[in-house]
């Protein structure tokens, strides 16, 4: 009997360690992948169940960046998109991102999220 105590009081302590929350991440690609999640992006930038997107693939968006508007360097671009989601609309896709997010994110939270755009090669 003991033992089946001790056996369930593990397995409920294993439930709430993988159920607690994710602490936020410090190095800016893994702080920018959380917020990529966090905020909902991939709702849009990857594929639904039906296999289609609201807004463009990101898959490769640190290389493509650069090559979208010239004059910008693939950070500015990135920065840019993300502060003025409306400044470039890849074509075939609508003017649908929202507004808010660049005014909602801290400095420290926006270069994270840029620095993991640009790792996504």
């Amino acid at each position: 009997m003991m033992g089946r105590v001790v056996l369930a009081c593990i397995a409920l302590a294993l439930v709430f360690v993988s159920c607690a929350p994710e602490p936020p991440a410090t190095e800016p690609v893994a702080r920018g992948r959380q917020l990529y999640h966090s905020l909902g992006c991939a709702n849009c930038h990857e594929p639904n169940l039906f296999g289609q997107r609201l807004g463009p693939p990101l898959d490769h968006i640190g290389t493509v960046a650069a090559t979208r508007r010239s004059g910008l360097s693939a950070p500015d671009y990135i920065r840019q998109s993300i502060i003025d989601p409306g400044a470039f609309v890849v074509p075939g896709y609508q003017d649908s991102m929202p507004r808010d997010l660049g005014r909602d994110l801290s400095p420290t939270d926006l270069d994270a999220l840029v620095a993991y755009l640009l790792s996504l090669k």
